[in-house]
């Protein structure tokens, strides 16, 4: 069993918990069947199951694993601060698709994806995002040297 596992999961579950109970608490809008609680709730309901996810798998894992595990996450925490100290580096010259799609990248090999993965969820994660984000809620996302091609 790896606690650390188990721990974090558990943690992700109380905090999804929650962001969902906090969240049914916001004012509801006059004519509209959804509220703002919409979005909140269901990114609460991913958090809570990834939550139960890592922690069912850090309980099944074998005690062989721990000691592995173990020894290799100070270095994955430390890559894993210096890919989101350079995504916020990078963001505003690079701009939101060639900064996630490089952090994507990274994040994916830190944690053992191998590269044709990597590179296909790099190259795919920030175009769905931008479509989710920029098209459906309206948020603007910095284009950097992307800028001449914006649409």
């Amino acid at each position: 069993m790896r606690l650390g596992d188990v721990l974090t999961g558990g943690a992700l579950v109380a905090g999804g918990g929650l962001v969902a109970h906090t969240a049914q608490g916001f004012p509801r809008m006059a004519g509209i069947a959804y509220g703002p609680d919409l979005f909140p709730t269901i990114a609460a309901a991913g958090l809570m199951l990834c939550g139960l996810a890592i922690a069912a798998e850090g309980a099944r894992a074998g005690p062989g694993a721990a000691a592995e595990q173990e020894r290799l996450a100070p270095g994955r925490i430390i890559a894993l601060l210096g890919i989101v100290a350079g995504t916020a580096l990078a963001l505003p010259w690079l701009g939101f698709h060639l900064t996630f799609a490089a952090a994507t990248l990274a994040a994916c090999r830190v944690f053992g994806g191998g590269w044709i993965a990597a590179a296909a969820l790099g190259a795919v994660a920030p175009l769905a995002l931008h479509y989710i984000f920029y098209s459906l809620l309206r948020v603007p996302l910095p284009w950097g040297v992307l800028t001449p091609i914006a649409w």
